[in-house]
């Protein structure tokens, strides 16, 4: 049966990518990608990615969520993170968020990338049965991105949360099962090779 281990100790490699948790020595790295843009749509107001770490940290520390950063093997740079939390072995489920890829790399094949080797991974390697999103409804290029890449978009949450702001969100549900992974992992093939080619023409 996975344990909180098996997501802590997470490693995956391409011949373009890395995907590994989050280490102390990582923060230089994160930060000098960070963009305050990035938190748009986050639930919490962070001043800086300091605090962004912080909390993540304190999650891992409670066993509640892991943090991961994607790493460019040519440059060995870190070039975005992601989190898994919302975790549960014993009904293999796990939920995904916390995103984002440094400028550079938005619009290419790499944020497709790994989402692939990262859901092939957890629904193959360790076994969970569902992977879930959730994104607010008024962030409209989210939305397109997920549902490009496949996912399956089961409703709405209304008046699902509070943002920072203040104002009440509603959140919209995307999911990628185990049943569903061979056809959405064909999609997200193609979409890896479409945007392959498109950085190969610039």
């Amino acid at each position: 049966m996975t344990k909180f281990y098996d997501l802590s100790s997470l490693e995956i490699k391409n011949e373009l990518i890395t995907i590994r948790r989050y280490r102390e020595g990582d923060f230089a790295g994160l930060e000098a990608i960070f963009e305050q843009e990035f938190f748009t749509w986050f639930f919490s107001a962070y001043q800086n990615c300091r605090e962004f770490v912080q909390e993540k940290m304190a999650d891992y520390e409670r066993g509640n969520l892991v943090m991961l950063v994607i790493i460019d093997n040519q440059t060995q740079h870190i070039i975005g993170t992601s989190s898994l939390y919302d975790i549960s072995f014993r009904h293999k489920r796990i939920e995904m968020g916390s995103s984002w890829l440094a400028r550079a790399y938005q619009g290419t094949q790499y944020n497709a990338l790994a989402k692939f080797l990262l859901i092939n991974y957890l629904l193959n390697t360790l076994e969970f049965n569902r992977i879930q999103w959730k994104t607010d409804a008024l962030n409209i290029k989210s939305k397109t991105a997920m549902l490009k890449l496949g996912f399956v978009y089961e409703g709405t949450l209304r008046r699902h949360a509070i943002t920072y702001s203040g104002r009440i969100r509603d959140s919209l549900v995307f999911a990628v099962t185990d049943i569903d992974w061979q056809h959405v992992s064909v999609i997200m093939q193609e979409r890896i090779k479409k945007k392959s080619l498109i950085m190969v023409q610039k």
